[in-house]
């Protein structure tokens, strides 16, 4: 983790076929937005908000944990090579948007708290 160049990870994203998400524990994993950004497609497991992230974008699959279910998604994607719709979602993602999605959470608290 760390070792490849930011500017090598969008080749290599165009060059994968799909990206696995399988982790235990995420926040919000940076890979799964550079993978959106390429149009890359994703399978996932229900890992922090990956569910969010893959809402109504095109080639992705959220599926269990269990074996069975991660190989007949990958082997779906694989068998038809299609790339996602992803990189429309990007403008969400960006840190003005993301800052104020924060500020208004914030705000939100100090709200509920009577300041």
């Amino acid at each position: 983790a760390g070792s490849v160049p930011p500017g090598s990870i969008p080749a290599l994203m165009n060059a994968a076929d799909c990206l696995l998400v399988t982790s235990d524990f995420e926040g919000s994993p940076a890979v799964v937005q550079e993978a959106l950004a390429s149009n890359l497609p994703i399978v996932s497991v229900d890992v922090g908000d990956v569910r969010e992230r893959i809402e109504r974008v095109s080639n992705t699959r959220l599926v269990s944990r269990d074996p069975e279910s991660i190989a007949r998604a990958l082997v779906e994607m694989v068998a038809r090579p299609l790339r996602t719709d992803g990189s429309r979602k990007v403008p969400e993602l960006g840190m003005d948007v993301v800052a104020e999605r924060v500020h208004r959470l914030y705000f939100e608290c100090l709200r509920e708290r009577g300041h």
